[in-house]
């Protein structure tokens, strides 16, 4: 199979905060990752729509819309710092179409789903499942591919790279999926690599990528599984060449770092 090429264009750059990472004290809700057993309506969801409705930046024009505005005030009631992978967690429950916007049906629907319906549990729930990202492949990946479409801007289709780079930084660091061993910083070399190449953007298809080859790479960190005949992107291809002749010379195994 031929190796797919990663596009590289330029587009408008989309602020970010920098990560920085907050504890938290997380209250017992097994019971809150149980789906509803009744096959009727959800009791939650006209709780959920009043809530919905306390934080709409413009009911009369956009009835069905929390804006930047709303999130931020109902993440800080959460107590979710807009920083923090947990409102990155958040986002992907209620499938937000982009950085601080929350639609009712993704709201609703989400909430819903998972039979929650008050913010204290919604916190708990958050946080719950961001205390198991790094065990939890499955729900790490769900939160990682979602995150991509959060900072596009309209009608990109490529992130540029310190955006991707502040994402990754926020998804590949603790309390996060920590990509890294006590043998390789691999996110501090991926990071350097791609400045060092001068990568202008990131798309779907590398950033889909990347979670693939990271998870690989913390389970053998010597790269044995990659190979010139894969498909990887033509960037992993590069990056692991990279690793070999500038962090490994002479082709050793991994080594210790501090």
């Amino acid at each position: 199979m031929g190796k797919r090429k990663s596009d590289a264009v330029e587009v408008m750059t989309v602020p970010m905060k920098k990560k920085r990472v907050a504890s938290y004290q997380v209250v017992e809700t097994a019971s809150f990752f149980t789906n509803p057993t009744s096959t009727g309506p959800s009791p939650a969801r006209k709780t959920l729509n009043t809530t919905f409705d306390k934080f709409r930046d413009d009911v009369k024009n956009e009835p069905d819309l929390i804006d930047i505005g709303g999130t931020s005030k109902l993440l800080e009631q959460l107590q979710i710092p807009l920083d923090d992978v947990g409102t990155l967690i958040f986002s992907e429950i209620v499938s937000s179409p982009s950085l601080g916007k929350i639609n009712r049906e993704g709201f609703v629907d989400g909430w819903s789903e998972v039979n929650i319906d008050t913010l204290p549990k919604m916190r708990n729930y958050v946080l719950q499942r961001r205390s198991a990202l790094q065990d939890d492949k499955e729900s790490f990946k769900s939160v990682y591919n979602h995150t991509f479409t959060l900072p596009l801007a309209q009608g990109a289709k490529t992130l540029p790279l310190e955006v991707a780079i502040d994402m990754w930084q926020t998804l590949f660091t603790a309390p996060s999926y920590d990509w890294r061993t006590q043998s390789t910083p691999w996110l501090d070399w991926w990071v350097e690599f791609l400045q060092a190449k001068k990568t202008k953007a990131v798309n779907r298809d590398l950033w889909k990528q990347t979670l693939s080859f990271a998870l690989q790479a913390m389970d053998d960190e010597n790269l044995s599984f990659w190979n010139e005949e894969s498909s990887w992107p033509s960037v992993i291809d590069e990056f692991v060449e990279w690793v070999k002749t500038e962090k490994r010379p002479g082709g050793g195994e991994a080594m210790e770092v501090e």
